[in-house]
């Protein structure tokens, strides 16, 4: 059993405090920035790449808040200035991939790149990144999960004296080995088709989203026992074995 009552507030200067969940972040979205800047993908620069990981950002952050508004418009439809309030928290991931691969084929559209290229050269750290952010989740006791009597079960004080699954480490550790499982395929002749490791992403993220979404006790059911964002994820998982099959058939 582990007490979780650790302080997100890495540095507090008056009423601003600055917290570990935004470091992971501010750090991913650098690191996608330089890993861009450094490939070779035709009309892709240095000052491009920095403008398409602001503007694929801001249109992240705004899916993500949607997508929470929608998901649990109960927690503000008696409250609908607390759905503009995104400092308190509330943010989906699905919706800021949509809000992100938007601006992103927008992007790409209007300075012609080879969108697939980009998603490919982000795809294979963003595991990475995410797995960080859960980290950062437990460390603001977010995504908790449903009671237990395991031996690694975690008391998040901040919520109750309930011993529960650890979700957001369930979820960071899976996306750990995603990130091994894509670094292994970007080694391999596969990923010389473009949009593989892309597609790759999406199937490997809506399966294992899918099974660690059953121990969060955060989301309501929707259809068949399954929450909302299992049925999502089922549906990435889907689409992205479609087009990893209708890629298998594209000679290299």
């Amino acid at each position: 059993m582990f007490v979780n009552n650790i302080n997100p507030d890495l540095i507090t200067i008056g009423s601003l405090s600055i917290r570990f969940y935004g470091i992971v972040y501010a750090l991913g979205f650098l690191l996608i920035i330089k890993i861009l800047s450094k490939a070779k993908i035709k009309n892709l620069n240095k000052e491009k790449a920095s403008d398409l990981v602001i503007y694929a950002m801001i249109f992240g952050l705004i899916g993500a808040r949607i997508f929470h508004v929608v998901s649990d418009f109960h927690l503000y439809q008696n409250n609908l200035g607390g759905m503009f309030a995104i400092w308190n928290g509330g943010l989906g991931f699905q919706g800021g991939l949509i809000g992100g691969v938007l601006a992103i084929f927008f992007y790409c559209r209007k300075h012609k790149i080879n969108i697939m290229k980009i998603l490919d050269t982000v795809a294979l750290p963003f595991p990475l990144i995410i797995a960080f952010g859960r980290i950062a989740n437990f460390i603001n006791s977010e995504h908790i999960g449903f009671p237990t009597d395991l031996p690694w079960c975690v008391i998040y004080q901040k919520i109750d004296n309930i011993c529960r699954h650890p979700a957001s480490i369930y979820q960071s550790l899976s996306q750990f080995m995603l990130f091994g499982i894509l670094l292994f395929l970007s080694k391999t002749k596969l990923s010389k088709k473009t949009g593989f490791i892309s597609w790759s992403f999406i199937t490997g993220y809506g399966l294992i989203r899918f099974f660690t979404d059953f121990f969060r006790s955060d989301y309501h059911i929707y259809l068949l026992g399954l929450s909302h964002t299992q049925v999502i994820n089922l549906f990435m998982f889907i689409f992205g074995i479609y087009n990893l099959l209708k890629l298998k058939k594209v000679k290299s």
